[in-house]
Order: C-alpha cells, then structure tokens, then sequence
C-alpha cells in the first residue's frame, strides 16, 4: 500500500462446519525482520481482541498508516507484520500472519509545477516570470524544463524563446520550494494589441530520490499588453506663464509644444483650440483654433500663441488651451488642457508694507512692543506695519502715506505648524483654509481654536493701495503658542479626550412670558482652550463639510449649533443675533466682544461661552412638532402602561455631542471627540386599570516617532474607540508584529490593567520613507470612565538605506516604542425624568358652529346648555388649548356610553372601589349603552324603546361643516340624537361617559378603531349583584393601549320644548402627564391650573360639581359645595 492512503483495512475469517459458539483471536502488529517500518513513525501499533458471536465468519480491522506530510521524505517500501494469536474456541488456520509493505516511492517524489495558471506582463517590463512550485522530497537537487510555446505573441518577434532542451532547465537545491521561471520580451516601438504565449514544464528529474513528478498545473499562460507603446497626445507641460507687452501695439509670442509618444508611424489628427478664462480672446491674447496633423514619425508640434498688450492694470490673467480627441481614433488624448497665465510687469510690485506683520494676542493689542508668547485659548492678531499699533509705527506710518497704503483693504492669511514632537522637530507651516460657519481664516485675527499649546503660527498680510490696487504679500515671523497660561487648560496637562456633558429639557408652562408651552433644552459642556464644542441631533461625521459654511449643515443638522441665527429652520435656534450675553458685564479679556476684530458671526457663536467659569451653555425651544418632525425625534412606548392609574406615549430625541480640535496633521484638518446621548419626553395621561402590578516615544528610546491621537467615541457597545495616526522618524515601519520576534504592538491601560484592548493597524502608506500610519484600538471591555495613562507600544520594523519598499515586508523588527497617550473620557449617564401636568377638557353643546370651530375664542357660556326633546347633543373631547402638544400627538375618542341610575344614584368612576361610571354593570344603574364604538360600529345600542340615537363620531360625519373638527388633532367629538333620553320618567339624571386615547401621530389611525372584545360578566365578591345584564371588556382595554376616559352629566330640560338657556357645568379636567429626560439633574415641573372663581359662591341647583383628581371623577351634590375657589391641584 502506498503511504498515502491513510489506513490499511485487514479481513480476518472463521471457518468450520460447527460456528455456533462464540470465538476470539487477538490480532497484534510487530516489526518484520529485518525491521524498517518503525511504529509510531510510519504506523499505529495495534494489539486488539476480535471477537466472533454465534454464526459470524468475518471481522475486519483497521490499521493506520502515518504519512509525513510536514517533511516528506522518500523513504521506499518499509515492512511490519500483523499476526493472529490466542484463539479461544477456535484454531489458527493459515495464513495466521501477514507481511504489510509501505511504499512512498511515489507519493514522497519532489513534484513540480506552476504557482498561478495565468500571469500578466507588460511589453516595456523587458521581462517576465512565472513562479514554479516544488513539494514532496525537498532533501534532494531536482530539475525540471520550462519552455516557451508561442500563441498570438510570436517567437523573436514578441519574446525569446525558451526551448525544449536542457538549457531551459530550473535547478532545485536542496530546502528550496519555489523557483522563477523567466522569459524575456521584445520592447519594440509599434503598438500591438494583446498577445498571448504558453509556459510548460517538462522532463522533471531528481537522481537521489528515484525521480521527480510534474503537478496539475504544468502549464500557465502569460499575457502581454503593450501600453508602453499607446499613441499618447498631451501638451509638453501643463501650465505656461508669459509676460504681457510693455508696450501698445506689442505682441508677444507664446510657443506651446504639443507632443506624441509612443507609436509613431500612423498618422493622427487631433483640433487645439484656446478657451477665455479671466483673461479674453481679442483683448488679452488672439484667439487660436487649428487642426495638428502628426504623420508618420512625427512625434513634436509647435503652436504659437499671440499675447496682446493691455492697458488695464491687472494682477495676472489666464486662459486654457485644450487638445480635441484623435479623428483617426488612434492616439489617445492625455493632459488635454493647459492654463497660460500673462503676467503684468511690475504690477505685483506697486505697493508693499515698510516692514514684516507681527503676530501677538488680541490681549496684548495694545501693548504689542512688550507681548510675549500668545495665550492658547485667545485668538491672535496679525498687526501690519500700517496699523497704528505697530511697535515701530512711528517710522513706518511716513512710508506707509508715501506708498497709499490702505490697512482697511489688508488681505491676511494664515499658517500653523502642529506642535514639535518630543525629539525637537518641528513640523511644516501649512495654510489654514478649514473655514467654518462663523470663523473667517482669512480676517485680521485668527480665532483660538485654530492653534493648541507649542503651535507655531504665521500670519501674511498683502497690502492694498489706495484705488484697491493688490500688492505683494509680507509674512510675519512664526511665534510659538505658549505651553501654559492658557485661560481654560485641561485638568490633566497633556491629557486627550472630552469631559462629560450635561443636558436639561423642561417644559415651560403656559406661564412663561417669553417662551410659553415650549420645550426648553439647555446643554452645558465644559470648555477647554482651542475647543469646538457641536451639538446636533443628527449624527456627526465629516467636520470638513459639517463645519463649512456650505449649506449642507443647514439641510441636515436642523436641530443643531451648526446653523447661524439667520439659517435657523425652527421657531427658535442655539443661536440668536444677539451678540453679547446679557448676564455678563464687561469684558473678562481685551476685545472680546469686538465685533470689527472678532467678526459677529464669531461673538454670536462666542456668546453662548462663560469664559470665567470655562463653560458652553447652549439653550434653545421647540415645541412637540419640531421635535418629532425636524430633531428626528421618534414616538416609542405609544399606549403603554405606567402604573395603575397611568398610561404614557413618549417622544425619543437623539442628542450627538462632538468636542473639536484643529490639528493641521488630522484628516480633514479636525480630530473630535464624540458623545452620544439620548432624551425621552414622556406624556402620561390618567385610566382607569383594574391590576395594581404594572408590566416589569520616550526620549531615552533609540528609535523616535510622533503619535497624534485624531479621534475618540464610544460605541454602542459602551466600548471606548480611539484613533491615531503615526509618523516614524526613522526608514521603515511600526508594525503589529513580525515573524522573527516574538513581540507584539499594544495598547494598555496603566490605571486599569484588566481593562485590555485591541490594537488594529488602519491604513500604512506603502513607503520606508516615514509613512503615514492610521491606527484604531478597542477596549475590549466596557467601563463607566476611560479616563487615565495609556501606553501604546509599537514595533518599529527598520530598514536599511539601499532596501526598497515591498510586500511582505522585508525588514528588522527592533524593540518596542511606548507613546503615553493621557485621555479624559467618561460614558454620558442615562437620561433623568422630570414631571409636568397636561390637561384635557369635555364639553356638551347644542350649538353645531361651537362644537367644529377652533376654540380659539374660547367655549364659556356659549357651550352651557340643557337639552329639550328634538334637541342634538353634540360632545366634544379636547386637550386644554394653553398646553399645545402641537400637530405629532392626536386626541381620538373610541367609545361612549349613556347610563342612568336607579333610585337617584349618581354613577362614580373610581376603579379602586370597584366603580367603573357607564362601563360596567351594576345593581345600581337603571340603563348602560353603548351607542358608539369605533372598531365595532356594529355592537352598539342604536335606538332606545324604538326612538333611534343616531349616534356617531366625528370621523363618520359625511356634513362638510364637521372637517374643521376632524382637522384639528387634539380635539375629537360625536353627537346623537337627545329625544331617547326622554324615554324614562322626568327628572332622570342621564350621564355620557367616554373612552379617548392620546397617541402620536403615526399610531393615531384615526377613523380606524381597536376591533371590541366580546363582553363577560364581572365577579364581585364584595357586593351581591341583584341583577346582571352584562360586564363590558372594554375595561379591560383601558390602559392597555394607552386608553384614558372621562365623563359628563347631560341636563335635560322636561319642561321645555324649545330650550330654556341653563348652566352646564364643565367637566373637570383629565391628568395627563409628561416625562421628560434630562441628563444629570432631575426637574419636577407642576403645573398648576387655577380655575377662575364664580361670581356665586354655589354653582347652579341643577349642576353638580365635578373635580378629577388622577383621572377619577366625582360628582358632588350641591349641599356638599363649601368651597369659595377651586384651587384644585391636578
């Protein structure tokens, strides 16, 4: 058997006439003489007892075969032995022993053939290579042929030939497993399309291992494309500059080559033709449009431009020349267009500042001869040599006169340096260009949070003439930002990352004068120096277009700092045109409120700073619509239970919170930190639930680099992210790790050790020469505060001066470096709940007009009324209007019910004594119907001893009048006919009881109800029932799905037929409550509702009083009011 097959499998048989009995034999392995297969190395021993039940005459067994695949080796045929012994019930028969012989003459043969079945060259390469693999036997010098086979691409023509012959032979030595088999190809000048040619193996041969195989993949194609010689059209450079004539009537020639590379010998012909920039055909230059013709071996074109002299003073002027395609479609067309600039003579030079700007902070303007090093946290100023508070401008401000200069038109710019890393190099000046929505970088002063401690920054003023005219452009020295005194410096100096924020949201009230019924959002962020802080409800991400003043902020960050006070879409903003905080008197530093050197938009951004205290306080309103409809708030929890008595609709506001810092070595020009929270409103509204149980590199280190931290978040997960970016100062890389050292790159905790995390290597620029690394680690654990002493450790992989960049690397690890990474970093606790009051209101009328209008002249007497037969009673449901929960939030009546008591009782609603108003059964009521039901308009009472009520809600009103009710969402109604209720004897007191949800506006489904439950009796075991017509279910569904429920009495007038004006008394008002998440502090707000005391000290003999108190209504007779003024808290 070959070594190969795994396992050898061996049949053993009984014989005899007499095999009703059970037998065994033991079956063992042993060396054979002489012995060469060894056990353990290229077999399993075995030693085993096959038994034989009654009847058997054949067991088999298996014997395992070991294979050395990690390092074959040709070892020939080896031998051992299996024999059968101790046979009980049984004899040995012959044979009894078996002589087993492994061969891997085949198996273990060294075997060849290609890496890739395919492989892609190009013609101006000079070369290619095919990779040949070797496996098996590697122990021994093995050879095999690789010989060219010519398909579309031709021998001597395309490539040089490898032929069939020992001298296309690739040696193996020793250990070698992969070989290059190399082909040469002809470069030549005429372009071809692709071509194609075979690469076999053949005539594999090693002596000392007996012989050598080929593999599967003994033949591989090479592709040759030949882009080197494409026909390529371009014009020699891309950017001509030329000087204007001195004189009128001048003309100066401008010679732009055109060029061809590659194949020359086709002709091709190709339209170039000039384009007006700022500078204009016939005026500036002569127009040009002409048609190039490249024939054979023409490879160069001159054009000539004409330039024209004009007697207008400019600055510079330009125009393009472009480069038509190819009309024969042979050449293609590179660098199609060139910008000529034309230069004025001297015009640069008209006008230039006596001397150098000098940079200084805005708190030393005025005493910029003695400013030391600027303050971080304070923006500097640029001061030219024409302003008055120059230092030297007692001899400057002579010159400036003479040369007109006007410091009012001075154009400045901007350049900052990172700070110098620990090894003392300093980085490159780079232009700041990051504008943002209220910082100008092109403005007299340079807001703070362009700059940190150790920045170098520059300034560039240009002067300007008199008549407006541009001059040259004089930079300051650089000066470095000072490492301390700055006016909000962090806690831990040199410390990374954000301190936690807090937010606030109340609701107003409708006694608030300025802001009245409105959601009031504070946010309060600690400040520190060069600090941005952004607040959005939308998630944060790209600062370089968030922060620019495009206006891609203003569609997406509705609800956010982002958006100036003139940009805001919203009643109100973080923002407002106020440009100064009315709380602060004076200035706490020189100019900071300094509209001319600051900029407003800058002071209105500003304003919301307490720099005393080192504190953001950004404050704004909205109502409930704004929420929902522009801060991406969601409705969630819509009709859910909160205790016994209470059920709750909430509004979910995501609040994103990022802190920014400029850093010219960032991606984008930003590194941020950022904080996610989230803000709940709650609305909770009183019903009647019948369960009480609710639903449950140090300087001493050899090898230096500089580490920039450039962003840190918290992921869902509660796991800390951050990410870095690394330059090495030496040739080669940090890596992860490498297969010669047994080190690792890591990031740890020194404060929490078990807090470990996960180091991943982002991006690497392919270069030894000091790439740009981008770096990520994750905590792998979650924990409250990040805040402490990282240590990053990183391998540096060096590389020496003559070796090139090339995958895998091929370079030295060394020892590790270790960055100290400080970062401030904590988990935003979870929002608090704070308390208010919201109230709803039920009315009866007679009066169709008052029933559909707005309210916005209120109902009052107009709405006190009794009923006389033939009269309409029309009821009405509606939040109260001072509290407006705007259009996100419908009020929807579901059911109604009339009843009326027995003997004179008066039906009560207060479920924790068993009394559930019109809802329920009882001994005590003489009639209950249901007259409307929205989700089963079929199982209510719709006539009473035949007189019809004709009852039916708003919704299913067909009179056009009704669509104004219909329009408004807090407020819904019904109406019926009154003349049943004059079926009973006079003096009956009647009472309509309502069931009314509150829910957002997507769970409203208005006009569409909950399909009715089947009624049940209900068991009492506290009161015999004397009678039991039926037990409504609807119980049961208040509270479930966010039900609340009211009542009202209905006067009727048995003496009237015409209807007597009376005083209907207006229901109490229904509880609903609101929950609002604030972050950190908790706010209770109640609001107190006042009702106006009556002229009389009783309410009217025919109307009882009725006050709700945690949605139970009570009526109370007269005899009983002894009250002057309802000052009922609810």
């Amino acid at each position: 058997m070959d070594e190969s097959d795994g396992y050898l499998e061996v049949k053993v048989w009984r014989t005899g006439t007499d095999l009703s009995k059970p037998a065994s034999v033991t079956v063992r392995s042993k060396p054979s003489e002489p012995p060469s297969a060894e056990a353990g190395n290229d077999y399993v021993g075995i030693g085993k007892t096959l038994d034989f039940p009654p009847g058997v005459t054949l067991e088999t067994f298996r014997v395992t075969i070991l294979d050395d695949l990690g390092q074959p080796v040709v070892e020939g045929s080896e031998t051992f032995e299996l024999v059968l012994r101790m046979p009980m019930n049984a004899e040995l028969g012959d044979p009894s022993q078996a002589l087993v012989t492994i061969n891997d003459s085949i198996s273990d043969l060294p075997m060849m053939q290609f890496r890739d079945s395919e492989y892609l060259a190009f013609e101006n390469d000079g070369n290619v290579s095919a990779y040949i693999l070797r496996s098996g036997d590697l122990n021994h010098v093995t050879t095999v042929r690789c010989y060219t086979r010519q398909d579309t691409a031709k021998v001597e023509k395309d490539f040089i030939e490898r032929p069939n012959t020992d001298d296309s032979l690739v040696y193996f030595e020793p250990g070698e497993i992969e070989k290059p088999c190399t082909v040469i190809l002809v470069n030549d000048t005429i372009h071809e399309n692709d071509e194609m040619f075979r690469l076999r193996l053949g005539s594999p041969s090693s002596e000392t291992a007996g012989g050598a195989l080929l593999g599967p993949k003994n033949v591989t194609k090479i592709s040759v494309k030949d882009t080197g010689d494409q026909p390529i059209i371009k014009f020699e450079n891309v950017r001509y500059n030329v000087k204007e004539p001195l004189q009128p009537g001048e003309v100066t020639i401008l010679e732009v080559p055109v060029i061809r590379k590659g194949d020359v010998s086709k002709s091709s012909h190709v339209r170039v033709h000039t384009k007006d920039g700022s500078a204009k055909s016939g005026k500036d230059y002569s127009p040009f449009s002409k048609e190039l013709e490249f024939g054979q071996n023409v490879s160069k074109i001159v054009i000539e431009i004409e330039i024209l002299y004009s007697k207008e003073k400019e600055h510079r002027e330009a125009f393009t020349l472009h480069l038509r395609p190819d009309r024969d479609m042979i050449a293609d067309i590179e660098d199609n267009k060139a910008i000529i600039y034309i230069q004025e003579v001297n015009i640069v030079a008209d006008v230039t500042f006596p001397s150098k700007p000098v940079v200084v902070s805005l708190k030393d303007y005025d005493n910029a001869v003695d400013a030391l090093n600027p303050i971080p946290g304070y923006p500097v100023i640029c001061i030219t040599a024409c302003n008055p508070k120059y230092p030297d401008y007692e001899k400057t401000k002579v010159l400036c006169t003479l040369e007109g200069i006007n410091d009012t038109l001075t154009e400045f710019g901007w350049r900052v340096a990172a700070p110098s890393g620990q090894d003392g190099v300093t980085s490159e000046l780079k232009n700041v260009e990051s504008r943002t929505f209220f910082t100008d970088t092109h403005h007299i002063t340079l807001d703070s949070i362009y700059f940190s401690p150790g920045s170098r920054v520059q300034c560039a003023a240009r002067a300007v003439n008199q008549d407006g005219d541009v001059g040259l452009e004089l930079e300051s020295a650089p000066v470095v930002i000072s490492i301390s005194g700055g006016l909000c410096s962090p806690r831990i100096e040199g410390s990374t990352g954000a301190e936690p924020f807090t937010a606030k949201m109340r609701y107003t009230g409708p006694n608030e004068q300025d802001y009245p019924n409105l959601i009031k959002l504070t946010v309060v962020i600690p400040h520190r120096d060069g600090m941005l802080p952004v607040i959005s409800s939308q998630p944060l991400s790209n600062f370089e277009l968030t922060l620019s003043p495009d206006n891609l902020r203003v569609g997406t960050h509705k609800c956010s700092n982002l958006l100036d006070y003139n940009e805001v879409q919203t009643k109100n903003g973080f923002l407002t045109n106020e440009t100064k905080n009315a709380n602060v008197v004076g200035e706490v530093e020189p100019y900071q409120f300094n509209s001319e050197l600051r900029t407003e938009p800058t002071l209105r951004f500003y304003r919301n700073l307490y720099l005393e205290a080192c504190m953001w306080e950004f404050t704004t309103y909205y109502d409930m619509s704004e929420l929902v409809a522009d801060c991406g708030g969601t409705i969630s929890s819509d009709g859910q239970v909160l205790n016994s008595v209470q059920s709750f609709v909430s509004v979910r506001v995501p609040l994103y919170v990022s802190y920014i810092y400029h850093s010219p070595v960032a991606t984008g020009g930003w590194q941020h930190n950022d904080l996610t929270s989230h803000l709940r409103l709650t609305f909770v509204y009183d019903t009647a639930i019948l369960w009480k149980n609710g639903i449950k590199a140090p300087e001493e280190s050899q090898l230096q680099g500089n580490l920039y931290p450039t962003s840190m978040r918290i992921r869902d997960d509660g796991r800390l992210v951050v990410n870095f970016r690394t330059e090495p100062r030496f040739k080669g890389q940090f890596i992860l790790s490498h297969p010669g050292s047994g080190l690792t790159s890591m990031a740890t905790s020194q404060d929490y050790p078990e807090l470990t995390c996960t180091l991943e290597l982002i991006r690497s620029e392919p270069t030894y020469a000091q790439p740009e690394q981008q770096w990520e680690f994750v905590s792998d654990l979650a924990v409250r505060d990040y805040s402490g002493n990282y240590n990053i450790k990183l391998i540096p992989c060096t590389a020496t001066a003559e070796m090139e960049y090339s995958r895998p690397l091929q370079c030295n690890p060394r020892d590790p470096i270790t960055f100290d990474l400080q970062v401030r970093f904590q988990q935003v606790s979870d929002p608090v709940p704070a308390e208010f009051s919201l109230n709803t209101q039920f009315h009866l009328m007679r009066k169709k007009a008052l029933w559909v209008s707005d309210g916005s002249m209120g109902f009052g007497e107009d709405t006190d009324v009794s009923f006389v037969p033939g009269d309409e009673v029309f009821g009405r449901i509606m939040v109260d209007p001072v509290q407006n929960l705007g259009d996100s939030f419908h009020m929807t009546i579901e059911k109604c019910f009339l009843c009326t008591g027995e003997n004179g009782y008066v039906p009560k609603y207060n479920p924790d004594n068993s009394e559930y108003g019109c809802m329920a059964d009882s001994p005590n009521l003489l009639h209950i119907f249901k007259i409307i039901d929205r989700g089963a308009p079929n199982t209510a009472k719709r006539n009473f001893r035949n007189v019809p009520f004709n009852a039916r809600l708003a919704v299913d009103d067909l009179d056009p009048e009704v669509d104004n009710l219909k329009k408004q969402p807090g407020a819904d109604g019904f109406r019926f006919d009154s003349a049943p209720l004059f079926q009973v004897s006079s003096g009956t007191q009647w009472f309509v009881h309502c069931i009314y949800t509150i829910r957002s506006e997507k769970n409203a489904a208005r006009g569409i109800g909950k399909r009715s439950i089947p009624h049940h009796a209900l068991q009492n075991t506290n009161q015999a029932l004397s009678r039991r017509k039926r037990a409504s279910k609807e119980i049961d569904e208040i509270g479930k799905d966010g039900v609340g429920t009211n009542m009202n009495r209905i006067l009727l007038d048995y003496r009237s037929k015409t209807g007597i004006v009376a005083v209907e008394q207006e229901s109490g008002d229904t509880s609903v409550t609101c929950s609002l998440l604030v972050v950190i502090v908790v706010v209770v707000v109640l609001a107190r509702r006042k009702r106006t005391p009556d002229t009389k000290k009783f309410p009217p003999s025919h109307a009882p009083t009725e006050i709700s108190s945690n949605g139970q209504t009570r009526l109370i007779a007269p005899q009983y009011y002894t009250s002057s003024g309802d000052n009922t808290e609810v």
